[in-house]
């Protein structure tokens, strides 16, 4: 399907777009998402290559998602706008986290854009309003989409998106001894948010401790079986809470270690990868065990 859009600047003529193939390429946490242009003015002569306007091109992109519509700001650029059909392209950028959504919202469907174009005619004549929007719908095709995803390959991250309250409710929540062990899930959250920053930072042995005070905090927040209840239960026979349970007090015993130099621990080298199974299981039980996500 061809997706068309015309430019008017009345009375000069219009600026007639042709959009082509979208393609990606592969950045480090976002990448760059490109659409091909095909530009021409009605007002130029098609055989004079010396004839030309400049053209700032930009404006944004939505989804048809009533729940998530934006998409993103494309990245404004100048074109060169000749008499016959020249080609540039408009990009966006998109982090990790977006295209994951992006892609588990379509549900296996095309993607549909509604691109809002802001175009400025550079130089324009006093007579003609230099600035013209225009709203052009497009759509990438599933099996493009995909084609897509591939040339981005193993470059994408997962992100687990986990409920991250700034503030906690107004519920009761289990009393405390003291505020640093407070049963707290906006602290829990806040935690987690500083093991994420730690691992950005290489910091990999904090990582895993910030991890242990996050599992601290939801240890308190949440009523689950007790440790001596669960190794009570022969693994096969435990119910669901009790295997949840167990999960808990194993990824709560590993990041235990970090930070306790004893003579069962000080042999513990913590790496990136160790680091990042730490945070992804925490994030993954406070997800699991936060209210407001059941």
């Amino acid at each position: 399907m061809i997706y068309t859009a015309s430019l008017r600047f009345l009375p000069l003529g219009s600026i007639n777009l042709t959009f082509g193939e979208a393609s990606a390429i592969p950045g480090n946490g976002s990448h760059r998402f490109a659409l091909e242009v095909a530009a021409s003015g009605t007002w130029l002569d098609p055989d004079d290559v010396a004839s030309y306007v400049p053209v700032l091109l930009g404006g944004a992109a939505w989804i048809d998602n009533p729940a998530r519509p934006w998409v993103g700001e494309l990245i404004s650029r100048v074109i060169i706008v000749r008499g016959y059909q020249t080609h540039e392209h408009l990009a966006l950028d998109l982090p990790d986290d977006q295209l994951i959504v992006l892609e588990r919202d379509r549900a296996g469907q095309d993607i549909g854009l509604r691109l809002d174009l802001r175009a400025t005619l550079l130089g324009a004549p006093p007579d003609v309003h230099p600035v013209v929007d225009e709203q052009v719908g497009y759509r990438i095709g599933s099996t493009r989409w995909l084609e897509i995803l591939d040339q981005l390959g193993t470059e994408v991250g997962i992100m687990l998106r986990v409920p991250s309250p700034l503030t906690d409710t107004a519920n009761a929540l289990p009393p405390s001894a003291s505020d640093e062990d407070a049963a707290s899930l906006a602290q829990a959250s806040a935690r987690l948010r500083q093991a994420r920053a730690e691992l950005r930072d290489h910091q990999w042995e904090h990582c895993v401790a910030t991890c242990r005070r996050v599992l601290e905090n939801l240890g308190r927040l949440v009523p689950m079986p007790s440790i001596k209840q669960v190794a009570a239960v022969v693994a096969q026979r435990r119910n669901q809470e009790e295997r949840w349970a167990a999960i808990y007090y194993d990824v709560a015993g590993m990041a235990s270690a970090a930070h306790h130099d004893d003579d069962t621990t000080s042999g513990f080298v913590w790496t990136r990868a160790d680091a990042e199974a730490i945070l992804a299981a925490t994030a993954g039980l406070l997800n699991r065990y936060t209210p407001s996500s059941r």
